[in-house]
């Protein structure tokens, strides 16, 4: 439980409604659902805005700790009757607040981190430990082919071509041969 100044609407006669504040009661722990919401907040922020800073993303996973995680409060409307903590009524009533937002966020904070924030950086650990490497690790490039050598030049002789036929079709799909007469 959070006690915070009142948030409530002053009484018809401008008394505050609540002298010693309100009480805002925050779960005991996320479940599953809150907790993973909490977790994909930060990864769809970083989406959307890869320069979004460290204290954004915070800020934000603190917001989602506030919306998922307060239970009950005893606001109560002008008329007296209760406020539901619904998501609505949280961002209207609360967040608009930043002083008593920020005091509830950071019990939240206290409340929620270690379960949504420390899996992830053991998660991000596991993946990058150390290694010991046998021998470099640069890059290796390849090395350029050989470039092939020269042929020698051929020794290949004149061939005579007077001896040579030229071929025809013929009406029945032979061929017919005559001498050349070159």
């Amino acid at each position: 439980m959070v006690a915070v100044t009142c948030l409530c609407p002053p009484k018809a006669t401008g008394e505050v409604r609540h002298p010693a504040g309100d009480e805002i009661m925050l779960r005991e722990r996320l479940d599953f659902r809150a907790a993973l919401t909490a977790r994909n907040t930060m990864v769809l922020i970083k989406e959307e805005d890869p320069d979004v800073s460290s204290a954004e993303i915070l800020a934000a996973l603190t917001e989602t700790y506030l919306v998922l995680g307060i239970e009950s409060w005893s606001l109560v409307d002008a008329k007296g009757k209760p406020v539901p903590a619904s998501k609505a009524a949280i961002r209207e009533l609360l967040l608009t607040k930043p002083d008593i937002a920020m005091e509830v966020g950071d019990a939240a904070d206290a409340l929620y981190s270690a379960a949504v924030i420390l899996p992830l950086l053991a998660r991000a650990r596991n993946s990058s430990r150390p290694t010991p490497t046998n021998g470099s690790t640069s890059v290796r490039t390849p090395s350029l082919p050989k470039r092939p050598k020269p042929s020698k030049r051929s020794s290949i002789t004149t061939i005579p071509t007077a001896a040579t036929v030229t071929t025809s079709p013929s009406p029945a799909g032979d061929s017919s041969s005559s001498p050349n007469s070159a």
